[in-house]
């Protein structure tokens, strides 16, 4: 006999399967549900345990659930894996969650708060953004080396380069010269 109920949820964009344990350890649903309705059982089931295989939407999900009071338990997809039994469907997936939330010892996280998720979502922005600068560089160096204007390394140079270029509209062909001013 378990403590409380387990809710094994597995989250989508629109429709979200939610496989439900009772207490005694019976499968007592395993359906597909709305947002909306999931957030409406959230609010109204007593105090259980809501595991939530981890993914894009499963720190928001999970605050959402700790607001009720519910034990939340977000579990790494590799580990949920082990659980799978027959073929990969939503219905099997979220009874896989309930099912790896009820064994000892496996490792699962906590929500991030609010501001935890931002701190993430802004240093995996800052990253993305430089990797994305530095390939537009590397890109407009290539194309005016075919023009043989050369660029020292580092974005000062660059730019120093891209503004002469701009200042010399006959050294590229004009067509080009908006794509470079879209960079100076």
């Amino acid at each position: 006999m378990l403590k409380s109920t387990i809710f094994g949820i597995d989250l989508a964009k629109n429709i979200i399967q939610v496989c439900e344990i009772s207490k005694h350890g019976e499968l007592v649903s395993n359906k597909a549900v709305s947002r909306q309705k999931l957030k409406e059982l959230l609010a109204k089931a007593k105090p259980a345990v809501v595991a939530i295989e981890g993914c894009g939407s499963s720190h928001y999900w999970g605050r959402y659930a700790q607001s009720f009071d519910h034990d939340v338990r977000i579990i790494s997809p590799k580990k949920v894996k082990g659980f799978l039994q027959g073929h990969k469907t939503d219905a099997n997936d979220a009874l896989a969650i309930a099912n790896a939330s009820l064994q000892i010892g496996l490792k699962s996280s906590k929500p991030k708060t609010e501001q935890q998720q931002t701190i993430q979502t802004l240093e995996t922005s800052r990253f993305h953004l430089s990797r994305s600068i530095t390939s537009l560089s590397n890109h407009l160096r290539a194309m005016l080396y075919e023009y043989g204007i050369v660029s020292a390394r580092g974005v000062k140079a660059l730019t120093t380069v891209v503004q002469d270029t701009l200042n010399d509209a006959e050294s590229i062909p004009e067509c080009l010269l908006s794509t470079v001013n879209h960079y100076g």
